[in-house]
């Protein structure tokens, strides 16, 4: 069984459980994260200073950077958020995580990543989501259908993060 740089299995991040309720074992490095939540229904929010968004059912893929350590940043998103900071804290609570891809690097990498998903066939970007510090027009993007997202190995790949890690919510 191969092990990532941090001694985790990959049959172990096959659980979020088994991952995400001890933010020690996740990898502690800086990098970027794509964030994959499913919404099942119609829903109007209010997201900060962008105001009320409708957010349709299917999928969305949120980019994030971790430069602080992809642990830390990461962790809190399976604990409940006592005070909202970022857009993406409004999605928490009322999503379901479905996925969470985390790539190690020293270098950012969430622009690169975010205009990746919007070339995708498909993503419809949420303007101005998770964007605010960046020229990018969104990090948040919705997809009707999971499939017409790109691949964990795909993303990997283009990112050239061979220490990547995917954690699948079963």
């Amino acid at each position: 069984m191969s092990k990532n740089p941090d001694g985790l299995s990959l049959k172990s991040l096959k659980r979020v459980e088994q991952t995400v309720l001890n933010p020690q074992k996740l990898p502690k490095k800086p990098g970027s994260y794509v964030l994959i939540l499913k919404n099942s229904r119609v829903q109007t929010l209010t997201v900060r200073r962008l105001g009320q968004i409708t957010f349709h059912a299917g999928f969305y893929a949120y980019v994030g950077s971790a430069m602080g350590g992809l642990s830390k940043r990461t962790s809190r998103y399976f604990k409940p958020i006592q005070k909202p900071h970022w857009h993406i804290d409004v999605l928490i609570p009322v999503f379901k995580i479905s996925s969470l891809y985390l790539f190690p690097s020293d270098t950012r990498q969430e622009c690169q990543t975010a205009r990746l998903l919007l070339q995708a066939p498909g993503a419809t970007p949420i303007m101005g989501f998770g964007s605010t510090d960046c020229h990018c027009p969104s990090h948040l993007f919705h997809f009707a259908d999971l499939k017409k997202m790109p691949p964990f190995r795909k993303i990997k790949g283009i990112l050239n993060c061979r220490d990547a890690v995917e954690i699948s919510n079963p």
